[in-house]
C-alpha cells in the first residue's frame, strides 16, 4: 500500500515537474522579432496544422503587432453554408436565394492590405479594430482602447461560422462537385497554437470578438482560445451578432423555430463528431449541455466566472433572421413576397430574442445591449461594424451606446462586485446618422461580409 502511495506521488510529482519546466519555457518565448509593427502580417498555416479553407486552399490570418501586451483576437463575419449552392455563393432561387458563405474560393495573398479597397476595408470594418483614422475623426468614432492593443484578424472561408469540424462532397443540380472543409474549429485552434508558439501567448489582456459568424465563432471557440493564449491580468468575450437562441437541437419547431437551421448546421458540421465543437467543449467546461448550442453563455459564465462576457444585437436584425427562417420555417417559404417573410422572421427573432434575454438575464458576467434598428442601414445588422452610430439606448436611467457597452465590458472589474451591463432599447426607433455616407462605404466594400441579396439588397 505504503509502495503503490509512494509511486503514485513520485508521478505525480514528476508531472507536476513537467509542467513547471513546461510553463517556463512558454514564458521565455518571446515575440518573433521579424514580425513588424503596425502593419498586417500575413501568415499561411501550414497543411500540417491541419487548417485550411472551405475549398481546401491554405489558411491565412493576419497580426497587426503594437507596442502593447494587450490583444485583440477578432473573427470575420461572413454568413454561412450547408449544401452545394450556399457553400459556393451560387443560391440564386427559392427559399435559400441570397443565402451563402463568404470567400468561397479561399483567402487572397494579402487580404487585408493587397489592393486600396482591401486597406480601407481593414480600416473601416470596426471602430475597436481600426488604428485611429481620419473617417473616424470626420464622422466623431471614439476612441477604443483596443485600438492601441496587438491586433489579430481571423479571415472567414469555412462557411460553418468558425465552428465546423467536418468534409463534405456537395452536388448542383448540373452535376458540379464540391468538397467542402468545415475547418472553422481546427483552424482556430490552428491560430491559437501559431501565436503561443511564436511569442504571442500570455497577453496582459485579452478581447476575443467577432461580429455575425466571428460572432458565433467567439461562444465556439472562447475556452481554446482562453487556455491557449493564457491572458495574464484579464479576459473577455464581444459576441456581436452571433446569435444563438437557447434552442435544443430536435426541439418542436412550434416553439423553437431556429431549430431547423440548429439541426441541419449540426448534421452538415459534425459538431457532434469526436473532434466537433459539442464534443469538444462539453470536455473544456462540465456545464456545457452537448443537446443546446445555447447552453454556450451560462456554460462560459460558470466556466470563467471573473471574465466579462458581452452580446449585441439590434433588434431588427433582418440578416440574422433571414439565416434562421428563411430556408426551414414553411411558413416562411411560403410566404407570397419578401415583404411578407421578412415580417414573419422578424416576429420569430423577436420572440426567440426575448428567451435569449431571460438566458442571459440571471449572468452577472455576461451583459448585453440591445439597440432597436440602425435605419436599415445593413439591414440593422451587426452593431460595432463600421460605426457605432445609431446603437443609442437612452432610457430606464440609462444613456449609452454600444461604445459605453464596451467600454464597461474591458474596465476589469470583477463582475461579481461590477456586473457587466445589460440594456434592452424599448423605444422602438431608430436615430442613426450618417446612413448615406456609411451605406455607400458598405456598398463598395461588402464590409458586412454576407453573401448576397436578402430582400432586395445586398446583405
Amino acid at each position: 500500500m505504503f509502495a503503490s502511495k509512494l509511486l503514485k506521488g513520485l508521478c505525480l510529482g514528476g508531472i507536476l515537474s513537467v509542467g513547471t519546466l513546461n510553463a517556463r519555457a512558454t514564458d521565455t518565448v518571446l515575440p518573433d522579432p521579424s514580425i513588424p509593427y503596425y502593419a498586417w502580417y500575413e501568415v499561411v498555416l501550414p497543411e500540417s496544422s491541419g487548417a485550411s479553407c472551405g475549398n481546401g486552399t491554405p489558411m491565412r490570418f493576419y497580426i497587426n503587432r503594437a507596442q502593447s501586451n494587450d490583444m485583440l483576437y477578432m473573427m470575420e463575419p461572413g454568413g454561412a453554408c450547408w449544401n452545394y449552392a450556399t457553400c459556393t455563393e451560387t443560391a440564386n432561387s427559392g427559399p435559400e436565394a441570397g443565402l451563402g458563405a463568404y470567400n468561397p474560393d479561399g483567402i487572397a495573398h494579402n487580404y487585408m492590405d493587397g489592393t486600396t479597397s482591401q486597406s480601407l476595408k481593414s480600416s473601416l470594418l470596426s471602430p475597436l479594430m481600426i488604428r485611429m483614422d481620419l473617417a473616424h475623426i470626420l464622422v466623431g468614432e471614439p476612441k477604443v482602447e483596443t485600438q492601441d492593443w496587438t491586433q489579430v484578424f481571423v479571415p472567414y472561408c469555412t462557411g460553418d461560422i468558425h465552428m465546423g469540424s467536418a468534409v463534405r462532397s456537395y452536388s448542383s443540380p448540373a452535376g458540379d462537385a464540391r468538397v467542402q472543409h468545415y475547418n472553422g474549429l481546427k483552424n482556430a485552434q490552428a491560430v491559437a497554437q501559431w501565436l503561443a508558439e511564436h511569442g504571442f501567448a500570455r497577453p496582459n489582456r485579452l478581447l476575443v470578438y467577432g461580429t455575425s459568424a466571428g460572432g458565433y465563432g467567439t461562444l465556439a471557440n472562447y475556452p481554446t482560445l482562453r487556455n491557449t493564449l493564457q491572458p495574464q491580468a484579464h479576459s473577455a468575450l464581444l459576441d456581436d451578432a452571433g446569435t444563438v437562441f437557447n434552442t435544443p437541437f430536435g426541439a418542436d419547431p412550434a416553439v423553437y423555430p431556429s431549430v431547423g437551421l440548429y439541426d441541419k448546421v449540426n448534421q452538415e458540421w459534425g459538431m457532434t463528431g469526436p473532434d466537433g465543437m459539442v464534443t469538444i467543449n462539453s470536455k473544456l467546461s462540465p456545464y456545457f449541455d452537448p443537446k443546446n448550442m445555447g447552453s454556450a453563455y451560462a456554460a462560459l459564465s460558470k466556466t470563467y466566472p471573473h471574465d466579462r462576457f458581452g452580446y449585441t444585437t439590434y433588434q431588427r436584425d433582418e440578416v440574422i433572421a433571414a439565416y434562421h427562417y428563411r430556408a426551414f420555417v414553411p411558413s416562411v417559404i411560403a410566404a407570397p413576397d419578401d415583404a411578407a417573410k421578412d415580417a414573419l422572421s422578424s416576429a420569430m427573432f423577436a420572440q426567440e430574442l426575448n428567451r435569449l434575454k431571460q438566458t442571459l438575464n440571471p449572468l452577472p458576467n455576461f451583459g448585453y445591449f440591445m439597440p432597436w434598428a440602425r435605419g436599415d442601414f445593413m439591414h440593422n445588422h451587426q452593431v460595432t461594424v463600421v460605426s457605432f452610430t445609431g446603437s443609442g439606448i437612452h432610457e430606464g436611467g440609462i444613456d449609452a451606446d454600444v461604445g459605453t457597452f464596451i467600454a464597461d465590458l474591458l474596465n476589469q472589474k470583477d463582475p461579481a462586485d461590477t456586473p457587466v451591463m445589460k440594456a434592452f432599447r424599448t423605444d422602438q426607433s431608430s436615430d442613426f446618422t450618417f446612413s448615406t455616407f456609411l451605406a455607400w462605404i458598405d456598398r463598395v466594400f461588402n464590409l458586412t461580409g454576407e453573401a448576397g441579396p436578402i430582400s432586395g439588397h445586398r446583405a
